[in-house]
């Protein structure tokens, strides 16, 4: 079975633009070896074709995954080989450029958005500072989001726009999730493994972070760094939140009062285990999973 080739531009309402984040235009294309780009370039709006070979500048976002194939892209500072799995993230205002191998072809998806929400997400660094490539890796799970995406803006039923635009954050969180995994060595990996490990191991019991940091050869402000680079907690924050999780499952059982919990888990004192866990799940222990439990 071919590829079914498909690209619309769509509109969009006031009520769409207050949902904080709006479709604009999506695709996915086939492009053969030897065929020509942008895939029927006369039926774009001339400011995404025009000029191709020059390059261009759009006013929306763009996150254009490649599925299959190999091409190059540019921006103002270089240019990158392309490849299955890269995923272009194009922002409004910064010129790029990009175009499959004559030798392969390709297999683009894209979708092209705005709204306050990504530009909330723009301001906060979260789609850097100008176009640029990323490795989001070969998942049909994106290229399923996409084909989602292309079923709704092509039946264009009520509430369209909405369904839509939703799952562009989860194109992206996908993306981002892999490409920042694949940064990480091998050895970190391996390292954060085993501290996890070791946190599971002392669960009931307490930890010095820095101490644990020697014994494992590490520098403590390295270590720490780069623990929450992995896992967007500290060291000690990410323990206490598996004490908290081992918390909730204790405390469900109903056998242990709220007291024994706290102890058993090694915390400072009830008081402190009480005021942590409500902090953390909203609700006192006493309370969780809406059944009355004991304190002492």
């Amino acid at each position: 079975m071919g590829f079914n080739s498909f690209f619309k531009y769509v509109t969009s309402s006031s009520r769409d633009l207050a949902w904080g984040i709006y479709c604009i235009d999506a695709g996915g294309v086939e492009i053969k070896p030897g065929e020509p780009y942008p895939y029927q370039a006369n039926l774009h709006p001339p400011q995404y074709s025009g000029l191709w070979e020059k390059g261009r500048t759009l006013s929306e976002f763009q996150l254009v995954y490649i599925a299959k194939g190999e091409g190059n892209f540019r921006n103002q500072r270089e240019e990158v080989g392309l490849q299955a799995g890269s995923l272009m993230v194009l922002l409004p205002g910064h010129w790029h450029w990009y175009r499959p191998k004559i030798e392969t072809g390709w297999v683009e998806y894209w979708v092209g958005f705005d709204g306050d929400y990504p530009q909330f997400l723009r301001a906060h660094g979260f789609f850097g500072d100008e176009a640029h490539v990323i490795d989001a890796g070969v998942h049909e799970s994106i290229v399923a989001l996409y084909n989602r995406i292309l079923d709704a803006v092509s039946s264009e039923t009520p509430g369209y726009q909405q369904v839509a635009s939703s799952i562009i954050p989860q194109i992206y969180a996908e993306a981002l999730a892999y490409s920042q995994q694949q940064e990480l060595e091998p050895r970190k990996k391996e390292l954060f493994e085993k501290v996890l490990s070791i946190f599971q191991a002392h669960i009931y019991s307490s930890l010095d972070m820095e101490s644990l940091a020697r014994d494992l050869n590490l520098n403590y402000a390295t270590f720490r760094e780069d623990f929450k680079d992995y896992t967007g907690l500290s060291p000690y924050q990410y323990f206490l939140e598996m004490k908290i999780n081992k918390a909730k499952e204790m405390l469900s059982d109903g056998v242990l009062s709220v007291k024994e919990v706290s102890y058993k888990l090694a915390f400072q004192s009830p008081y402190y285990f009480s005021r942590l866990f409500k902090k953390k799940t909203g609700v006192a222990p006493s309370q969780w999973n809406g059944i009355e439990i004991a304190e002492d």
